[in-house]
């Protein structure tokens, strides 16, 4: 309990917003050489990246750049120290007794002082996969002339929880105040993966009676990467039936052999004699339908990793996990190319274009530095992405859908909020019998499922002007789904959900919009925390379950659970009981004063303040469903208690009409929610749409 307290007052102070220069910034420049330095001589021009430790993920090692100035630096000019937006752990000026704490030490012994200090700086053009916040090392006073060296050195950094063959800390130079950033070249190290501690297991996520289905294993260290091949005997299970057994000699390996006669949902599991280790698969729906699922992960921006890094060593680190993978910038299967225009807002926004044989292309809208919806042609632009990372963007696909656009949605693992913090994002293509991905794609025949593969089926894919649309989901999930949500033209429209009535388990739910403050071309608006409390006056509180990013601590007395979690986009909510309530009972939420995140800077409003609120709602309002609102500077923000869910089975089918004049260019899409907090959004079905 202890423990998770401390936990979440180190998550509070990481979520502090990182000022653009640090009031008290520290003269941190020495002449002395760093004790324990390992790193060569440095060449002019070239910087040096040395590690002394174990070089594999998540460890802890001493670490040393070396670097020899080309020019001088006179007052004004800066060295950088830039981060890959996958490290979660940032470098740090602030405490040196922390990991990632950076140094400088110089063997000049002129009178030149440096001052380092956070900042905020504009991406480098042709760099998106770079943080914006770094640390800078400014000359205040004097000269540092040519052939300084100069060694970074960070006695505890933290390696990344990613396994890569390409790691570094690049630098940045600019000798005086006028001039810009420019790269310095170095050198990169290999981080390995841990040691082998969980299996993955992935199928096929539609097949017909009889058909093979594709199953693959993956062999992985605790952050999934991939860990070193083991000579491993497991037993399969087919929904819980043993059925044989089998010998895994590599890290990744496929199974063959594996076919269902009969119509049905299956799982399968993989585990070992005694169970201690098992993965299970995502949910296989077999049907007599000629169509298939393919999973693909969009857009991997090789910019990620440094240096050049080929489009088959990404897809090794996929292979069993997505069926296709995209990388930017690359040439990939069957001559076709994704290429990434990281372009100013000004200029047009991000946006990924895909084309096969130069002959036929289309776009990908980007929701972070957005698209510029008003300069893309109907005709090019059929996907729009509205899941990245761990935010939702949902209003973005409908802004498009809502100019006329005929548009699927797509997600991406790659996001400038919160790094390696969220579920994993897959892309479903659908094809129908001998159609290649590309013509699916172009055709927005795509729906996003985050967490887990879960199996949407939509009929039909399209309307005409009927005067009476019926729509028909079915879904096959790997957890209970708690709810079915239809939209109409990007409004919640129908509702498919079981509430709790015994008048003792409830939910509370928070939530905060992404949207941009206007209707100006800018970035969403950053996500929030919630910091608070609830409490049964008069009762005792359990925690049932949570959402995917809340921690939790239970009070002294056992009718307080204080919180923490953050939303962006899509609510969360925590699960919990009441015992011995009454008709006299009150739940009162508190929550605490913060402020937005600052990821990045919104061209029509900067990042806000949060003001603290409390609230008392009887628990007769929260049987109804009670929710209070309040203004964070132009946003509504809010907090609902209301009756828990009861799930439903994984699988079930979902239908219903729409009696109401049908409009050309009305759209409807689908957003499905699990028990453990996984969701998937279908892409929009549209009245007109006669493809």
């Amino acid at each position: 309990m202890l423990k998770q307290y401390y936990l979440i007052g180190w998550l509070v102070l990481l979520s502090l917003p990182i000022r653009a220069e640090i009031s008290n910034a520290e003269l941190i420049v020495g002449t002395e050489q760093a004790a324990g330095a390992v790193a060569p001589e440095p060449t002019a021009d070239a910087a040096e990246l040395t590690v002394r430790g174990q070089s594999v993920v998540d460890e802890v090692v001493y670490a040393e750049i070396t670097y020899q100035l080309p020019v001088s630096l006179v007052a004004g000019g800066s060295i950088v120290l830039r981060q890959q937006w996958t490290e979660g752990r940032r470098l740090q000026i602030e405490t040196p007794a922390s990991t990632n704490f950076v140094r400088v030490v110089t063997d000049d012994r002129s009178a030149a002082q440096l001052l380092a200090r956070y900042v905020e700086v504009v991406g480098i053009t042709g760099e998106p996969g770079y943080q914006a916040s770094s640390i800078a090392f400014d000359v205040t006073s004097g000269v540092l002339p040519a052939g300084t060296i100069l060694r970074f050195v960070i006695d505890r950094l933290q390696l990344p929880t990613r396994a890569m063959t390409h790691y570094e800390i690049p630098l940045y130079l600019k000798n005086n105040q006028q001039a810009s950033l420019t790269r310095v070249p170095g050198n990169t190290i290999q981080i390995g993966p841990g040691d082998f501690s969980q299996l993955s297991l992935y199928s096929s996520s539609v097949a017909t009676p009889g058909e093979l289905v594709d199953l693959w294993v993956r062999l992985e260290d605790e952050y999934g990467n991939i860990a070193q091949a083991q000579n491993l005997s497991l037993d399969l299970l087919v929904n819980g039936v043993f059925t044989e057994r089998l010998d895994v000699v590599t890290s990744v390996q496929k199974i063959d052999g594996i076919s269902f006669r009969a119509a049905g949902t299956y799982q399968l599991e993989l585990r070992t004699g005694g169970g201690g280790i098992s993965a299970t698969s995502n949910p296989v729906l077999v049907s007599n339908k000629p169509y298939r699922i393919i999973w693909a992960d969009l857009g991997v921006p090789t910019e990620m990793l440094a240096g050049a890094h080929s489009a088959e060593e990404l897809a090794r680190n996929a292979m069993g996990r997505y069926d296709l993978t995209l990388p930017a910038d690359h040439e990939t299967l069957d001559d076709t190319s994704v290429v990434s225009h990281w372009q100013s807002l000004a200029a047009g926004g991000a946006s990924l274009v895909l084309s096969k044989s130069d002959t036929a292309s289309f776009t990908i809208a980007k929701p972070e530095q957005p698209t510029d919806l008003r300069r893309m042609v109907p005709g090019n632009l059929q996907l729009v992405e509205i899941v990245s990372g761990g935010s939702v963007y949902d209003w973005f696909g409908n802004r498009a859908a809502m100019m006329g656009f005929r548009i699927g949605f797509t997600g991406s693992n790659y996001s400038l909020q919160y790094p390696g913090r969220f579920q994993e994002v897959n892309t479903a293509i659908w094809l129908t019998e001998g159609q290649h991905w590309f013509d699916a794609m172009s055709k927005h025949q795509t729906y996003v499922s985050v967490g887990s593969k879960i199996v949407l089926a939509v009929s039909p894919m399209n309307f005409g002007l009927e005067p009476i649309r019926n729509l028909v989901l079915e879904i096959a999930a790997a957890s209970p789904i708690v709810s079915v949500e239809v939209f109409k033209n990007g409004s919640l429209f129908k509702t498919r959900r079981q509430l709790d009535t015994g008048g003792s388990r409830f939910r509370l739910v928070v939530e905060s919009s992404s949207e941009p403050f206007s209707r100006l071309m800018s970035r969403p608006r950053n996500a929030r925390e919630w910091v608070g409390y609830v409490v049964a006056q008069g009762a005792r509180i359990t925690v049932d379950r949570v959402g995917q990013y809340w921690q939790i601590k239970p009070g002294q007395e056992s009718r307080r659970v204080d919180f923490l979690t953050r939303t962006h986009g899509l609510d969360e909510f925590l699960e919990f009981e009441l015992t011995s309530a009454d008709a006299d009972t009150v739940i009162e939420i508190g929550i605490a004063p913060g402020y937005e995140d600052v990821a990045w800077i919104p061209k029509d409003r900067l990042p806000k303040p949060t003001s603290g609120q409390k609230f008392l709602i009887p628990i007769e309002e929260a049987i109804r469903g009670g929710t209070r609102t309040f203004e964070v500077e132009g946003y509504r923000d809010s907090v609902r208690i209301e009756p828990a869910l009861v799930p439903f089975e994984s699988s079930m089918r979902y239908e219903f009409n729409d009696p109401s004049t049908p409009q050309l260019g009305d759209y409807y899409y689908f957003r499905v929610r699990l028990e453990d907090g996984d969701f998937a959004y279908t892409s929009p079905i549209y009245v007109g749409d006669f493809e």
